[in-house]
């Protein structure tokens, strides 16, 4: 009997095409699991609560001294007991007591943070947060920051604003200045956010990225290329990944701006392209308050880009090497409000509960890079991965064939569907529950006869779960597809 073997996972989530018509190997769901570096379908890691915060008394989230940072107005004195491995600091403003309505964006700079904090009468505040109680900065404003060669860079309307080198907390010494980015380019009217690109800045406007020579003399400062009609959407939602590259969020989708050769001379790649629909989706509902919430970054760990984006989130796994790029998404068991980058976890902010990717040791801090990041039987929680394959023609897409068996190569467990019936996307039919690969214990039998077959896995257990393999046994058709 013939039949044909699904293994390459490679393409992950891909959703350019029909489902009738997507590449074998690609995939149109893969919910809460990555594509490893084998190629394989791999369950994500538990979300881990590592405590609560005092109600109403703190906002934003970062990283400092190998301690999670939290923000407030009010003396230290009146906030509740914190959660292990986590300081406050109070912000205090200097023209009247006020309440923090958001935390817009925190930049590590030296051995401080530079913490920008929106009010509730809508003023924003920045401070350099260096021990318990810091001060407003007068007369800076803007609403994204980056550390960038000794100095702090920020996004202020058309207005790129930086300190004074070595000195965020001096926004008119040596080496201060304004550049107003509309006198370069009539496309960046309003800057967005701000990131690194190689040894550059990337300025993100919502139709356009300048990309920045900066120096530590500002007469020195120069532009080193426009790419126009695509920018940021977020100011957070640009994160570095690689050698060099910047993915963000652009109105289109996820995209990337990457060297074009050994002059780091940037060109624009659709990375994202395989999810635009999905993304699309998403976009469509996007109001400015969750566009403050968007986050993107690199999880240390995996080295996979996340986009943060209330609870869910879209992973990109890029192994050049094994060539693989495959898109997925997580949902978290939590709607994310802050997320920070803590030494080698993820850390996330939910309300006022404290969470990190994966599990905690049984003793020590967790956001020790030196502490082992958990034992494998607290990894994995019961969140439910979902894994669909378009339907499969075993290529003659006109021709009905008998479909005999099915043989799974996984670990875990997995509840398998079936669907015959293109025409009907949702009507599956489970097949059986297997724990472990068939192979040597019977395949999973059909009996079914169609031009196409869909295969749906969902597994909802505790603990790892992986699918290696997918093999389909069929009769009938013109060509023979065996191995």
């Amino acid at each position: 009997m013939p039949y044909l073997i699904v293994e390459d996972f490679s393409g992950g989530v891909d959703l350019r095409k029909s489902a009738i018509t997507s590449r074998p190997g690609t995939l149109r769901t893969l919910r809460n699991a990555f594509v490893n570096v084998g190629g394989e379908i791999e369950k994500r890691k538990t979300f881990t609560s590592v405590g609560e915060l005092p109600a109403g008394d703190t906002f934003g989230l970062a990283f400092l001294n190998n301690r999670l940072a939290v923000f407030g107005t009010e003396a230290a004195a009146s906030i509740g007991t914190l959660p292990g491995y986590t300081d406050y600091y109070r912000l205090v403003p200097t023209d009247g007591a006020r309440t923090i309505d958001r935390i817009l964006d925190v930049s590590p700079f030296a051995n401080g943070l530079y913490v920008i904090a929106r009010f509730d009468d809508a003023s924003v505040g920045h401070f350099y947060v260096v021990s318990s109680s810091t001060n407003q900065h007068a007369g800076v404003s803007g609403t994204n920051a980056r550390t960038h060669q000794t100095k702090e860079y920020i996004v202020d309307g058309r207005n790129l604003r930086f300190s004074a080198v070595g000195d965020p907390d001096n926004f008119a010494g040596t080496g201060s200045g304004i550049i107003d980015v509309t006198e370069q380019d009539t496309g960046s009217t309003e800057l967005v956010g701000i990131e690194q690109y190689y040894s550059y800045l990337a300025l993100f406007a919502r139709n356009a990225i300048q990309i920045w020579q900066m120096d530590a003399d500002p007469l020195n400062n120069s532009l080193v290329q426009v790419l126009g009609n695509i920018g940021l959407v977020a100011p957070n939602a640009a994160a570095k990944y690689g050698n060099g590259d910047v993915l963000f969020l652009s109105d289109t989708g996820i995209r990337s701006v990457r060297a074009r050769d050994s002059s780091n001379a940037a060109v624009l790649n659709d990375i994202g392209s395989p999810i635009d629909p999905r993304i699309a989706e998403k976009r469509a509902d996007l109001t400015p308050a969750d566009a403050e919430g968007l986050v993107a970054l690199v999880d240390p760990l995996s080295g996979h880009f996340w986009l943060v984006w209330g609870s869910e989130v879209f992973v990109l796994a890029y192994y050049p090497n094994s060539k693989i790029t495959a898109w997925s998404t997580f949902e978290p068991p939590i709607t994310v409000d802050y997320t920070t980058i803590a030494n080698s976890r993820v850390a996330f902010r939910s309300g006022e509960e404290l969470f990190v990717y994966g599990s905690v040791p049984p003793a020590g801090s967790p956001f020790d890079p030196n502490v082992p990041v958990g034992s494998s039987a607290a990894l994995y929680d019961a969140s439910e991965v979902e894994v669909e394959l378009p339907p499969i023609d075993v290529g003659e897409p006109a021709t009905d064939k008998s479909w005999k068996a099915l043989d799974i190569a996984c670990e875990g467990v997995w509840a398998v569907y079936v669907n015959p019936d293109p025409s009907q996307p949702d009507a599956w039919t489970l097949v059986n529950t297997i724990s472990g690969s068939t192979y040597g214990l019977g395949a999973l039998a059909l009996d079914m006869r169609s031009t196409h077959l869909a295969i749906k896995l969902v597994s909802a257990a505790s603990g790892l779960a992986r699918i290696s393999r997918v093999v389909v046994h069929y009769e009938g058709g013109s060509k023979d597809h065996a191995p």
